[in-house]
């Protein structure tokens, strides 16, 4: 089966990634060697992401190991990884407080920042609808556990139903019923990442034929 596969990049961060070591993550291997069965003969792997803000980050390096990241991916699959890129919107609204600050009593609402990454569910969706439409693939695996993404799956499963649809939840919880129903009912098999699965598709410490390596903070 032509398959291609589609990374919601930061449901997957979140998800599972986050607070591991494991964050040097081969993408291609991780899905190719652990996760497809035999049957699959991986095209692609679309990886869905937008460059963090340094203010959003609590250590400043963070951009660059995002960056590092990125071009260690581009590097090791030049042809088989497609990195798309949306945006981070940072806003300062006020926000109305749950519970007053004793030391501030005063204090109705505070200004905080607020960040949303702009595009990636719709880039991943029309990438997918595309795809499906146009014969490009005969399976779409979705490596997401957003609810968001439930409208592109629901569209192909009712209008072109021969087309196999994957889903691959990035959770931290070993219990299949926090996959999102809302994907999974859509999906003609479904699979929980493990920290196993990641452990096991790590890119090397220094990329071949290039000056990369592996971020020490990572």
């Amino acid at each position: 089966m032509r398959t291609i596969v589609y990374i919601d990049g930061y449901n997957l961060y979140y998800g599972l990634l986050r607070k591991t070591k494991l964050k040097w993550l081969d993408i291609f291997s991780l899905f190719n060697d652990h996760v497809l069965d035999a049957r699959a003969h991986l095209l692609e792997v679309r990886y869905y992401t937008a460059p963090v803000l340094g203010k959003m980050c609590d250590d400043t390096s963070s951009t660059q190991r995002q960056r590092a990241y990125l071009q260690a991916l581009r590097k090791s699959y030049p042809q088989t990884i497609k990195i798309i890129e949306g945006k981070i919107l940072a806003t300062t609204p006020y926000q109305r407080l749950v519970k007053p600050i004793p030391e501030a009593p005063h204090l109705v609402k505070v200004q905080v920042y607020d960040f949303n990454e702009k595009k990636t569910d719709v880039n991943l969706a029309s990438d997918m609808l595309a795809a499906a439409w146009t014969g490009a693939l005969d399976q779409a695996v979705l490596c997401s556990n957003d609810s968001d993404l439930e409208g592109a799956f629901s569209i192909i499963k009712k209008h072109l139903p021969d087309i196999r649809l994957g889903l691959v939840a990035p959770i931290m919880s070993e219990d299949h019923r926090h996959i999102s129903k809302d994907l999974s009912q859509n999906a003609d098999w479904s699979k929980i990442l493990s920290l196993f699965h990641l452990q096991n598709a790590q890119l090397p410490e220094r990329i071949p034929n290039s000056g990369l390596c592996r971020p020490v903070g990572w």
